[in-house]
């Protein structure tokens, strides 16, 4: 397989873990988001070394770097509009989760409130 068609493929699976990573967002599946995340970690550092490698057979063969790199600019476009909608996805979570957390933490100190009224009320009427 040629460095061009590595790096084509790689990323083409970026973009198949960009999409599992909003599905994993989307199912509120943290430790999938967790592994997704890794994994395009690993495909950055991949798709910076095969570009290198590219770039150089590009230069063996006489080809344009510049219109070679042309070919890859839809995928470089499309993982960029991905990683944007799950940023938003990410960040729509978690507002929900911050709401939630504030409306259990009420829930908590009205039940404290409740708790101490009603001891309150108990002790009085035990007898002295």
């Amino acid at each position: 397989m040629s460095a061009e068609q590595e790096l084509f493929h790689a990323y083409s699976e970026w973009r198949r873990l960009a999409q599992a990573e909003a599905t994993a967002i989307q199912s509120r599946n943290w430790p999938l988001l967790a592994d997704c995340q890794h994994a395009i970690e690993d495909f950055q550092k991949l798709v910076s070394r095969l570009t290198l490698d590219a770039r150089d057979e590009w230069r063996r063969i006489g080809a344009d770097c510049a219109d070679q790199e042309k070919k890859f600019q839809t995928l470089v476009n499309e993982l960029i509009a991905i990683t944007r909608q799950n940023h938003a996805l990410l960040q729509s979570a978690h507002s929900t989760a911050k709401k939630h957390l504030g409306e259990l933490g009420e829930a908590g100190r009205n039940l404290k409130r409740l708790h101490r009224s009603y001891a309150h009320g108990t002790s009085a009427l035990q007898p002295a």
